[in-house]
């Protein structure tokens, strides 16, 4: 009895290693690529400069971005287009829905009719 156990064992080993093997060696680069199967988009993915502008954000997001510089509250502006910081100008993109909060983009959009003197007035851009 304890010879047939042993046997059992050993044929299940094998017949385990030999399904493992097969597992593997069946074209896995065509599962990899199959479309929808989690591991490749489905189209190649743009540069988020490609993006369009815009997208809907949720109000529980907007409470709690600041800007990256002076850390104070930003506004929707432009449709829903940008995030403006109202004392400096700077308006950051939003792409696809995602704010893009990077100073340079901020410096990038800057609109100086915008931007306040810090008590609350408006600059005029100056000719120069």
């Amino acid at each position: 009895m304890k010879g047939f156990l042993r046997f059992l064992f050993w044929m299940a080993l094998i017949a385990g290693a030999i399904y493992v093997i097969r597992k593997f060696m069946a074209s896995p680069s065509s599962e990899l690529t199959r479309a929808g199967s989690g591991v490749l988009p489905k189209e190649p993915v743009k540069s988020l400069d490609e993006a369009p502008l815009g997208g809907a954000i949720s109000p529980e997001l907007l409470k709690i971005l600041v800007c990256p510089e002076d850390k104070g509250p930003l506004q929707l502006v432009d449709e829903g287009k940008f995030l403006l910081n109202p004392r400096n100008g700077y308006k950051y993109p939003i792409r696809n829905g995602i704010p893009v909060m990077l100073i340079e983009e901020g410096k990038k959009f800057r609109d100086l009719s915008h931007a306040s003197n810090g008590a609350g007035q408006t600059k005029t851009p100056q000719a120069g």
